[in-house]
């Protein structure tokens, strides 16, 4: 039996059972091996994510200019981290991605969108710098945790799917 592509996939494609089967296993395996094998990130890279992260909801509550300075600079930062992690080990996981990460990255979103309403409150009403600088240290904790945790739950579901 013949499986064709769509032809937007692929013109004049086709597989038997065998080269499917085949294909569909050499994807279990390099799944497996990701999981085994693939970036063990280090300590500094989950800080480094959390550092921009406080960085991002400190930009909330600064004055014009530094607080587009700072947005600025942690945009910078999400990019330097993308590149690194493709340099480093070939590839750059975004936490948008479905799977049982997906609650955990949104949960991140919802309080870091929190922490930057408290920034807002913060920077609006004339709260001082250290109040400021405690939100965003605690979105930096925050961040640096769900991004240790968020590793661990990707490595398992990797095993788990090659499995």
């Amino acid at each position: 039996m013949q499986y064709e592509f769509p032809n937007w996939k692929g013109k004049g494609i086709a597989m038997n059972r065998d080269e499917a089967r085949a294909a569909l296993d050499d994807m279990s395996n390099t799944t497996r091996k990701l999981a085994l094998d693939g970036p063990e990130y280090p300590l500094w890279r989950h800080a480094a994510f959390g550092v921009v992260m406080g960085m991002l909801v400190l930009s909330q509550g600064l004055e014009m200019p530094w607080g587009t300075v700072m947005f600025v600079l942690s945009m910078a930062g999400v990019a330097a981290i993308t590149m690194d992690d493709r340099r480093r080990y070939g590839t750059f996981v975004n936490g948008y991605r479905k799977g049982r990460t997906l609650p955990l990255t949104l949960s991140l979103v919802g309080l870091l969108l929190g922490a930057m309403g408290a920034e807002y409150y913060a920077r609006v009403n004339g709260l001082s710098l250290g109040v400021k600088l405690g939100i965003a240290a605690g979105a930096f904790g925050l961040a640096f945790a769900v991004s240790l945790i968020w590793t661990r739950i990707y490595q398992r579901e990797l095993l788990d799917d090659a499995a």
